[in-house]
């Protein structure tokens, strides 16, 4: 008997040793955990975690353990991803939750939008936020995602999907880039109009601006004027303010007749859009996670490891979780021929348990995962 109570005296230091080592290991993954949360870095890694297990299997000298050390790092290492992501939805909870104690309302906020006065971008952020005479209109895509970089504004509102054309790639890699959040959404119909100064008529036409997605979603109306030169511009509400200042009746936009009332000018032909039904799905994006008991939509990005079966595996977790999926999309990585980034909304809050199992399983079923938003999903 004395012999196998120095055994047990013996584990029992091991014992309290490991439970030393993990304590100051998960002291250390909260560290880790705040360097990705403010360099927008994904809580999983799953080539730095294969790194860390082979190089430990390595260190082993008796090699006939190396499937059981493997097996005691991954459960390790999913204790901490589970504490990572915990932590991130607190923080995001206790921060709305402080937001809604302190008074702050979207009158104290700091917004921008992709276009100009006039674009359909700040017709969304007008039915998000408001009417606010201090949001900042910006030129490009990547220079809302800049501004909230660099804190000129709190929440971003730009275009992401549109019924006719389908997504809109740019701002799918712009999130990926910037590790942002996507905080809520809007949904606007499109009705694409073909404006100009006044007493324009179509023969009076040469050339035509818009937007791509504005060229794209008039089509069939643009097929009868293939005379016309198209010119992209920034945005269809740009597009109407050059042909206000350049008052020239050979020039014509393609846009909103809001921006057509905003810039003094005149509807040549309405509703020249290809599909009666056109929408644009617009995002608000922000630095920060938010959370509140509203939220009923979650956006996630995750890339999958090149075995049959793994889509279909990774895919079950939402049958078996009984969650809706609403889209899923795949963007190309940058790094490495044929491996794709799939972008997936769903329904459900991150409160929710089966939502929680769900993302809990996709994340250590995927090579690369990331949380991209719980928010309210538009209504109609």
């Amino acid at each position: 008997m004395a012999e196998i109570d120095d055994y047990r005296k013996k584990i029992d230091e091991i014992d309290k040793e490991i439970t030393r080592l993990f304590e100051e290991r998960m002291d250390v993954v909260i560290k880790v955990g705040e360097y990705k949360k403010q360099n927008n870095l994904p809580v999983f890694n799953k080539a730095r975690e294969d790194e860390v297990i082979a190089k430990n299997i390595e260190y082993l000298n008796n090699k006939d353990y190396a499937e059981g050390l493997k097996d005691f790092f991954i459960n390790i290492m999913n204790i901490a991803k589970d504490f990572e992501d915990k932590k991130l939805v607190e923080d995001a909870r206790t921060k709305t939750e402080c937001r809604s104690e302190s008074g702050d309302d979207k009158s104290n906020i700091k917004v921008g939008f992709y276009g100009v006065a006039g674009s359909f971008s700040e017709e969304a952020m007008i039915k998000h936020f408001g009417k606010k005479d201090d949001a900042k209109a910006y030129d490009e895509f990547e220079d809302v995602f800049l501004a909230v970089k660099n804190g000129e504004i709190d929440y971003g509102v730009l275009p992401i999907e549109n019924s006719s054309t389908g997504a809109i790639s740019q701002v799918y890699d712009l999130l990926y880039k910037y590790g942002f959040y996507i905080v809520g959404e809007e949904c606007i119909k499109i009705d694409q109009n073909l404006i100009g100064i006044q007493g324009t008529k179509l023969d009076n036409v040469k050339e035509v601006y818009s937007h791509p997605q504005g060229f794209e979603q008039s089509t069939d109306f643009l097929k009868g004027y293939n005379c016309w030169k198209r010119i992209p511009f920034h945005s269809t509400a740009d597009s109407v303010k050059l042909v206000s200042d350049l008052q020239d009746m050979s020039k014509v936009a393609i846009a909103s007749k809001r921006a057509a009332d905003i810039y003094n000018l005149s509807i040549i032909k309405e509703n020249i859009n290809n599909r009666s039904e056109n929408s644009t799905r617009f995002i608000v994006i922000s630095k920060e996670l938010e959370l509140n008991k509203d939220c009923d939509k979650v956006s996630v990005v995750f890339s999958l490891e090149h075995k049959a079966g793994t889509l279909y595996k990774l895919l079950r977790h939402f049958a078996e979780n009984n969650i809706n999926m609403m889209k899923i999309e795949s963007r190309p990585m940058e790094k490495g021929a044929w491996k794709y980034f799939l972008y997936v909304d769903f329904e459900g809050n991150l409160e929710e348990e089966q939502v929680k199992k769900a993302l809990n399983l996709i994340e250590q079923s995927s090579a690369y995962f990331k949380l991209i938003g719980g928010y309210r999903k538009y209504t109609h």
